[in-house]
Parts: C-alpha cells; sequence; structure tokens
C-alpha cells in the first residue's frame, strides 16, 4: 500500500505530464517494490518557483525542481529494491520533466506496520490476516 507524493516546481505540468507521472510510478512500484497497483496511491502537486530554493536560491521560473516521498511498510523491501526505485524514479522524472538539478531528491519512508493502513485496517493486522489464511 504505498503512498507517493510528488512534488514539482517550475513550469506548470499539463494534464498529460500528471497522468504520465502517476502511471508510470505506479509502474515502477509493481515492477522495483512489488506494491500492488490497485493500492498504490500518487499524488503529484506543484508549487510556485519562489517556494522553492536550493543552496539557498531560489529557483527561476525557467528551472524546474521535483521531490518525492514514497511510503511503504517497514522492512518490505530490501535495499538493492530500494537503491533501484530510487534510480529508476529520478530517471523517470528527468526524462519526463529534465533535465533536473542534482538536488532533486526521492526519499523512501519506512512505516511500522502498526502505524498505518488503508480501508480501515493496519498493515500489521493485514499481515497476520494473510498469515491466517
Amino acid at each position: 500500500m504505498p503512498v507517493i507524493r510528488i512534488t514539482l516546481t517550475g513550469e506548470q505540468p499539463t494534464p498529460s505530464q500528471y497522468r504520465d507521472l502517476q502511471q508510470e510510478t505506479t509502474r515502477l512500484m509493481a515492477e522495483v517494490m512489488a506494491k500492488r497497483p490497485a493500492v498504490t496511491v500518487v499524488l503529484v502537486q506543484s508549487l510556485p518557483a519562489m517556494a522553492w530554493s536550493i543552496g539557498g536560491s531560489v529557483l527561476d521560473g525557467l528551472q524546474r525542481g521535483a521531490q518525492v516521498e514514497i511510503m511503504v511498510t517497514a522492512g518490505t523491501n530490501s535495499a538493492q529494491e530500494k537503491a533501484a526505485m530510487i534510480d529508476a524514479t529520478y530517471k523517470m522524472l528527468d526524462d519526463s520533466l529534465g533535465p533536473l538539478p542534482e538536488a532533486s531528491y526521492v526519499v523512501i519512508h519506512e512505516i511500522a506496520a502498526d502505524a498505518w493502513g488503508y480501508g480501515g485496517v493496519t498493515q500489521q493486522a493485514r499481515q497476520g490476516l494473510n498469515a491466517a489464511l
């Protein structure tokens, strides 16, 4: 049940860019991190250029900035899978929107199974239900 937040600045993405980012991120989560597309949530948001700085300098309106936060259940992915996802996500953004500054981050947050869930059920409870089957 990953949740991915893609935050962008610079030129406003087109409707097709929003859709492509959502679809490609969902595909990467399935292929690289083995996450189910049916419960993968992707939020793409765009901020004004003046809201974003790198090294203390605000990006001009022509530069694009990007940051991605991926939330997954702790312990469900290996270090190799996480490294591959960070690499693939940066490349996807750079190909779709680039060129991006080097200081465009992809962060994977690992959340304890008892601290989040979907459909009103924590991941810990869901793991217990699956083990009982």
